[in-house]
């Protein structure tokens, strides 16, 4: 306190703005300490359901704010997983603008047969939009059904079809899972074929079926798509061998590539050169005889002519044998059909261009063993017309790397770290403060008047000037003790002679200022 009642008003008028600001600072650096930091838990919301989900989550103490312009929900670190079930619990955690099979919790007892099939088709749309939005790319999907009525006549019943919209872009999604989602939607109607499903990106693009009736392709934005994903990973494995081979930053790499990405069908149809039997049918006749002598006196009238001889042959004596071999085969034919589906993706085409760093200082060699290394990398083939490059060129220098961050505090200390910081920043307030006090009153000391401290020094009587004594015989005027004020400034002045030293210089320095 005596050093507070020895500042002046200015000083005082300092001290109290220092405490104010030092309040302020104090209470700012509190607050954003305390505050709650906060994890996005939700993506894709409807704005109209953002408030239904923070009160369910207020219902349960669970701090919430929304970001993206009503679109995302974010809730206190640490509580996450209870955000997750209290929203499960009450069917809040789905990102589709369409409702389920809750709709038909509201059915009216007197709805018409009309209402409830309408009602069952909405719920039906919300679950299958419901199931379509968790998978990854997909999410805030819209799912509309066409389901025509039963009829007597199976000539004139007419299928079920799907219309799928997903709000974002298309190329996020491979063909894999254009594909999936199409399956997942014509198995989740009764009747509905997945040809009959139609899937459409946010920019209007279809995905689904392909231009080809529904290839494998998965309805992608082929031949540029394709491409682009050809040359990336091509370049990045390029890239990936020079930076190991030449060193990082010497030498950059282009692919351009033509691929086929038309679905090709092919049938071959060859015949065998021998046949090969199927039935075999041998069969053999064999017919064997033996001569016979003439019978003399034959009646008749060869008997009466006259004869002649038959030269050596003797008649009646010849043998007959006959034998008879036929065969019947049936052959097969050897016929063999091969049928082949060629996928997409085949290269027409490559073109390679590298280019090498001057500094690098490559020589003749190295520049022909590079060149045959990236080539069958590259997979360039001559018949195709494929082109592989390599030039030097100065490249320019590169900015200094920027030095790397110190290692993130991990969350469990962040706390602490900021009640530390606090600690350190009241202690450094008030040392400056005590600091800039004892300095003030240094110079409040140092610019006293000489003359006090004269005062409280010892003066022999042997300096005291001759004009300051009493002219000789002349008695010194009396003093009256009469006075109650002087006897209890002489009593404070015996026992507290120091007190009464602080309040003369406060006073001398107040007239002084």
């Amino acid at each position: 306190m005596a050093l507070l009642n020895s500042m002046s008003t200015k000083g005082k008028l300092t001290l109290a703005g220092c405490a104010l600001a030092f309040l302020a600072a104090a209470v700012l650096i509190m607050k954003m300490a305390g505050a709650p930091s906060y994890t996005t838990v939700m993506t894709g919301v409807d704005p109209a359901k953002a408030s239904q989900i923070t009160a369910a989550l207020s219902a349960v103490g669970v701090s919430s704010e929304i970001q993206n312009g009503g679109t995302a929900i974010a809730v206190q670190k640490g509580k996450e997983t209870l955000a997750a079930t209290t929203l499960a619990a009450k069917g809040l955690n789905s990102t589709s603008t369409q409702p389920g099979f809750e709709i038909l919790d509201k059915q009216k007892l007197g709805a018409s047969s009309q209402q409830q099939q309408i009602a069952y088709q909405r719920g039906l749309e919300g679950t299958i939009a419901n199931t379509v939005s968790q998978i990854q790319g997909a999410s805030g999907a819209q799912v509309h059904l066409t389901l025509p009525q039963d009829n007597l006549f199976a000539d004139e019943s007419r299928g079920a079809t799907a219309a799928v919209l997903l709000p974002n872009d298309g190329s996020a999604l491979d063909g894999n899972a254009v594909r999936g989602i199409a399956n997942l939607v014509a198995s989740s109607v009764p009747g509905l074929k997945a040809s009959a499903v139609t899937i459409t990106d946010g920019s209007g693009a279809m995905l689904w079926p392909a231009a080809d009736g529904g290839s494998d392709s998965g309805g992608l934005p082929a031949k540029t798509a394709a491409e682009t994903r050809y040359n990336l990973a091509s370049e990045s494995d390029l890239q990936s061998l020079l930076d190991r081979t030449l060193g990082p930053g010497k030498a950059q790499v282009e692919v351009h590539s033509d691929l086929n990405v038309d679905k090709i069908d092919q049938q071959a149809l060859t015949y065998g050169t021998k046949g090969v039997p199927q039935t075999e049918k041998k069969q053999t006749e064999t017919l064997t005889g033996a001569g016979a002598g003439a019978a003399a006196g034959a009646a008749g009238t060869a008997s009466n002519l006259p004869g002649y001889a038959a030269g050596s042959a003797t008649g009646g004596s010849a043998k007959n044998n006959y034998k008879n071999t036929t065969t019947d085969s049936a052959f097969a034919i050897d016929k063999k059909i091969t049928k082949t589906t060629v996928a997409p993706g085949a290269v027409n085409n490559l073109q390679v261009s590298v280019l090498v760093d001057k500094n690098a200082k490559l020589a003749a060699a190295d520049i022909t063993a590079l060149n045959k290394t990236l080539s069958s990398a590259a997979g360039i083939q001559a018949k195709r017309g494929d082109v592989l490059t390599i030039n030097q060129v100065a490249f320019a220098k590169q900015p200094a790397a920027a030095k790397a961050a110190g290692l993130p505090i991990p969350p469990a200390f962040a706390g602490i770290l900021k009640g530390v910081g606090i600690g350190l920043g009241a202690l450094m307030f008030l040392f400056f403060v005590t600091r800039h006090l004892r300095k003030r009153e240094r110079e409040t000391l140092t610019d006293e008047p000489s003359w006090l401290r004269q005062l409280e020094a010892h003066r022999p009587t042997l300096e005291i000037p001759e004009s300051m004594l009493s002219p000789a015989g002349e008695a010194m005027p009396p003093v009256a003790n009469g006075d109650p004020r002087r006897q209890q400034l002489e009593t404070l002045i015996s026992q507290d002679p120091e007190r009464v030293a602080t309040h003369l210089r406060q006073w001398i320095t107040e007239d002084a200022h």
